[in-house]
């Protein structure tokens, strides 16, 4: 009997250890994908940065000719009220469009906690607002089909991350497979539970043969990538308990995003929580 008791607390202490142990890697693993999510936020912003950077230069030229136009316009005599009146006004539209931008990037990385009701296309929009510059400097044109205002359940701002990542994916492809007449169709279809947003892109597809591996941490094909974005874009759908795959189409790639729906079950799920 004594030796039966102290097997099982032989075993009991065991367990505990083993149990301990588990808890330590996963607390590491855990804290290597939030290392891993803060790269990928950074590598995000950058492009970001770069965005901002086109999109402004735009309304600073238009700003520098209206200001070059006003010395001008003291020389010969034209300053008068309807002068003013029409360079202020012209002033304001260049001034907002920069402060829009700004107010989509504070959007874009302001840090959203809980799991929230947003629309899937107002989030994938708001990666396009800010990615269009992007888009138009190397000529690719995207066509957005969508229905109403689905509801999603997630994280709004990471899923913008998301498409974000999938945008510069296809960019870097159509450029380094130099494709002609290069087009991103976007399209919003849904099941019983989920809303499925598809990325189809003309840049020539995945190689069969690493088509599996692309959300894999750390792989890329690229000479400067980072091999993070495909692999954060999985991470964070699948912590909305979603899902990610990809396939080749005839001529380019097809990314799927599915995402849970926002339905009765899922509010009440919540609200029990």
């Amino acid at each position: 009997m004594k030796e039966l008791k102290e097997e099982e607390e032989s075993y009991r202490l065991l367990a505990e250890r083993l149990e301990k142990r588990i808890q330590e890697e996963v607390a590491k693993n855990r804290q290597k994908d939030q290392i891993l999510i803060q790269q990928s936020r950074l590598a995000a912003m950058g492009e970001m940065v770069a965005s901002i950077g086109h999109q402004w230069r735009q309304p600073l030229n238009s700003l520098s000719m209206l200001i070059q136009d006003v010395s001008e316009a003291l020389e010969f005599g034209e300053i008068d009220d309807q002068y003013i009146d029409r360079f202020t006004k012209e002033s304001m539209i260049q001034i907002k469009h920069m402060s829009r931008t700004i107010n989509d990037f504070r959007k874009f990385y302001r840090p959203i906690k809980e799991k929230c009701s947003f629309s899937l296309a107002e989030a994938i929009e708001d990666a396009l607002s800010i990615f269009s510059t992007r888009l138009k400097n190397h000529d690719i044109h995207v066509e957005f089909e969508y229905r109403g205002q689905q509801k999603a359940y997630g994280y709004p701002n990471e899923y913008s991350q998301v498409v974000l990542n999938i945008l510069t994916n296809a960019r870097d492809e159509f450029v380094a497979n130099d494709i002609k007449n290069r087009l991103i169709l976007i399209t919003i279809k849904q099941t019983e539970e989920y809303l499925l947003a598809e990325f189809t892109d003309n840049a020539g597809g995945i190689e069969p043969a690493i088509l599996r591996k692309v959300f894999d941490p750390n792989f890329t094909t690229k000479s400067h990538g980072t091999g993070l974005g495909l692999y954060m874009t999985k991470m964070i759908i699948e912590n909305m308990d979603g899902s990610v795959e990809v396939e080749n189409t005839g001529d380019g790639a097809l990314f799927r995003l599915s995402v849970p729906k926002v339905t009765a079950n899922v509010i009440s799920q919540r609200i029990i929580v």
